[in-house]
């Protein structure tokens, strides 16, 4: 039993005629002719008596309709339950601690207006958490600020460029010098933060290239443990830009004459490429993409 037979049935006894139901289901009269025959065939009974060019149902087809109609509304119900629960359910973010601080409470405080319904649930890490989450399925999407992806089993879309910066205290030596190389941190402390964030491991790999070797590494837990510490005169440290803007400002920090390579930092939306993406992940990305349209 199709369910395009039931569709048939039920729009011919609705019509009166195979030709208005024809017209209405855009078949053809033999297609319409086609369908019914294969459910009496399936249902060993006559449905309609065709008397001339007129069409009654039988006894057994009046007991079948109301189960056909039963059929087709639960369908619709069915199709009408999905679509208004669409966006709808739970969307699972995973962020690093810089974009969960800078940008990520703006972005969901949009998606929350336009999808009140959406429970969101968010998880912390870096890139390879991240990638291990997503392809165990345990998180939708994540946002990371990293080199860009280059990741085989990962769809990633750059949100926007994230220039670095190298500070120190305003009281520190290096921060009066009209010029700054790297050879200068060889005798300085670094601070940074623990293994696995994508500007750390780029500086160490920058030290390691050119054979300097700093003081010691000072290994912080969060972001803005370093800018404390460099506040306090401690070390030296690299930090993205937009995230010391206000210390700046304030010159409570002070930045250095990098001239260096650039990082090549970005900050970036990242999600399994065989992953399904449902009407809240696609809704996710569209206030996504048109709120970072401004920061480019």
């Amino acid at each position: 039993m199709e369910f395009r037979q039931l569709q048939t049935f039920v729009a011919i006894t609705q019509a009166g005629t195979f030709a208005l139901a024809a017209e209405q289901l855009g078949y053809t009269q033999p297609t319409l002719t086609t369908h019914i025959q294969a459910l009496e065939k399936e249902l060993n009974v006559k449905l309609f008596d065709r008397l001339g060019h007129r069409i009654r149902l039988t006894r057994d087809g009046e007991q079948f309709l109301g189960y056909a109609e039963r059929i087709l509304k639960l369908s619709q119900e069915a199709a009408s339950s999905v679509s208004q629960s669409s966006c709808c359910g739970k969307l699972i973010i995973g962020a690093s601690e810089t974009f969960s601080v800078l940008r990520l409470p703006a972005l969901l405080k949009e998606f929350r207006q336009n999808y009140p319904s959406v429970a969101l649930e968010l998880q912390f890490g870096d890139i390879t958490k991240f990638r291990d989450d997503l392809k165990n399925n345990t998180i939708d999407l994540a946002f990371v600020l990293a080199g860009k992806n280059t990741y085989s089993d990962l769809t990633s879309e750059v949100l926007c460029p994230e220039p670095m910066s190298f500070i120190v205290s305003p009281d520190h030596y290096l921060a009066r010098q009209s010029t700054f190389k790297l050879a200068d941190v060889a005798t300085e402390d670094f601070i940074v933060t623990q293994s696995g964030c994508a500007y750390r491991d780029y500086i160490e790999k920058l030290l390691a290239h050119n054979n300097i070797h700093p003081r010691s590494f000072m290994k912080v837990k969060n972001i803005e443990a370093i800018k404390q510490f460099v506040i306090s005169g401690l070390g030296v440290a690299i930090l993205p830009s937009i995230y010391i803007e206000k210390e700046l400002a304030s010159s409570q920090l002070a930045e250095l004459p990098w001239s260096g390579p650039d990082f090549g930092m970005v900050t970036q939306i990242i999600y399994h490429k065989d992953k399904w993406l449902s009407p809240v992940v696609l809704s996710f990305l569209e206030v996504t993409r048109t709120k970072f349209l401004a920061v480019k």
